[in-house]
């Protein structure tokens, strides 16, 4: 199943020459993780309430191009691999206007 997530770049997320810094590219990947939880029916609340956490255990991140102030990024998320205990969780990043991936 293909969850995709669209996130505008605000100003504050940028330097002084509008790019993004590299650390809110997590943030863009955690939001995006909450959003396809709750489009699959699995919000944070219903995980907690039955005593289900999902920490994260480690981030990874490739950077092949930046994204700007005004930038409009599509966020896929997925399943990676799960074997009943853990679950890895994958992120491809585009631009909506140039299909660029971050």
């Amino acid at each position: 199943m293909e969850f995709i997530f669209e996130r505008k770049v605000n100003y504050y997320e940028t330097d002084r020459m509008g790019v993004v810094h590299h650390s809110n590219y997590i943030r863009y990947m955690e939001e995006a993780r909450c959003n396809w939880l709750e489009n699959i029916e699995m919000p944070f609340e219903v995980l907690e309430k039955n005593n289900i956490t999902i920490p994260v255990l480690g981030v990874s991140c490739n950077y092949k191009y930046h994204s700007t102030f005004g930038d409009t990024i599509l966020i896929k998320t997925f399943a990676k691999e799960y074997n009943g205990v853990r679950m890895t969780i994958g992120y491809e990043m585009t631009d909506k206007k140039k299909e660029n991936y971050f």
